[in-house]
């Protein structure tokens, strides 16, 4: 995959090491680089991306001591499927990085088909830990594979992991009411014993039935949960996201004090984030702090053009900053069109390279 520099911004590429650090840094224009769903952590002063396709293996991870310096970061590959028959042999979808509980987990999506009907959700544990660039190894879940094991047993796409206001561990993610893809899709919610266990049924927080939710299809996906200021959110993305102009962000919000696994205490707004300008079809927020912890930042995907069949083909990542509103829901502004230069990360001059 080529990776597209971020112009203005001076990179420092530690290939040995697969860092990569950036000083003097003043600004940046997006987009950033070649990818899309894309996840964004950062641990002990480096930001971590995972991602699928990557061209060295079926899943792979970026590390970088700024978050600009992502866009120049090598990638390194730490797993890859064994036979394309097996669940988890095709359609390895939106790998997402979690450190839990002092080791390393990938949650992603795939399945043995190539044609979607028979996604689930899948585990993957750092064979040494603490260290996120380890090879990693199908998680110990009781399942083949490191299938996850839901109740009832349904079609899932896009797993994310977060802790909620309780101080519980949540897994959510894109589901159906069906084995396979049949629409519309939904997001779902279960509570987790640990980091490779679901405990209990999963519940049905939200379906789409709004018009920004339905273009193309009714669709909710690539679902982040986060929990701000005694509050509990999940963001994610509404409509079809093949269709070139049709991705847009919502927000699904929990009362203080109620409980996650009561689906009529989420309440739902958006669009939050929407098409602008030149930016088309922006979707799969996450946020991280700039480096010193004085920003928060957006990082997304999005579309330059309309005439992408389909719009995968076109995506490429962008950031911009963001902010929280008094209760912790998230202020996204509009996506910046592409070539106009933003001020780098607050603190990105001063992180040394090494």
């Amino acid at each position: 995959m080529k990776h597209l520099p971020i112009r203005k911004v001076a990179f420092v590429v530690l290939s040995a090491l697969g860092v990569a650090g950036a000083h003097a840094a003043t600004t940046f224009t997006n987009p950033t680089f070649k990818s899309q769903d894309p996840w964004v952590t950062y641990v002990g002063g480096m930001y971590y991306y995972s991602g699928s396709g990557c061209g060295v293996a079926d899943i792979c991870v970026k590390r970088s001591r700024t978050l600009t310096g992502l866009a120049g970061a090598p990638w390194i590959g730490v797993w890859k499927h064994a036979r394309d028959t097996d669940p988890n042999g095709r359609d390895i979808w939106a790998p997402e990085l979690h450190f839990v509980n002092g080791r390393w987990y990938i949650y992603y999506a795939a399945d043995d088909s190539g044609n979607n009907n028979h996604h689930r959700l899948f585990v993957l544990s750092a064979d040494e830990k603490g260290e996120a660039l380890s090879h990693f190894s199908e998680g110990d879940t009781g399942l083949p594979h490191g299938q996850l094991a839901m109740t009832p047993a349904r079609w899932g796409i896009d797993p994310n992991v977060f802790i909620a206001s309780n101080g519980k561990l949540y897994l959510t993610w894109s589901c159906t009411n069906f084995v396979d893809g049949t629409f519309p899709q939904r997001i779902c919610l279960a509570a987790m014993a640990d980091a490779l266990h679901v405990a209990g049924t999963a519940v049905y927080l939200s379906t789409p039935d709004r018009s920004w939710e339905e273009r193309g299809k009714p669709i909710q996906e690539g679902p982040v949960g986060y929990s701000r200021a005694g509050r509990t959110y999940i963001t994610y993305s509404g409509s079809a996201s093949w269709a070139p102009d049709d991705y847009a962000v919502g927000l699904l919000s929990l009362d203080a004090g109620a409980d996650p696994l009561n689906a009529s205490a989420w309440h739902k707004s958006g669009p939050i984030f929407d098409h602008h300008g030149k930016v088309y079809g922006p979707g799969s927020v996450v946020f991280v702090p700039s480096p010193d912890g004085r920003q928060m930042w957006n990082v997304y995907h999005a579309i330059d053009r309309l005439d992408c069949k389909s719009a995968y083909a076109c995506r490429d990542i962008r950031m911009q900053p963001m902010h929280f509103d008094a209760l912790g829901a998230p202020i996204l502004g509009t996506p910046v069109d592409p070539g106009i230069a933003l001020p780098s990360p607050s603190g990105e001059d001063a992180v040394p390279a090494r």
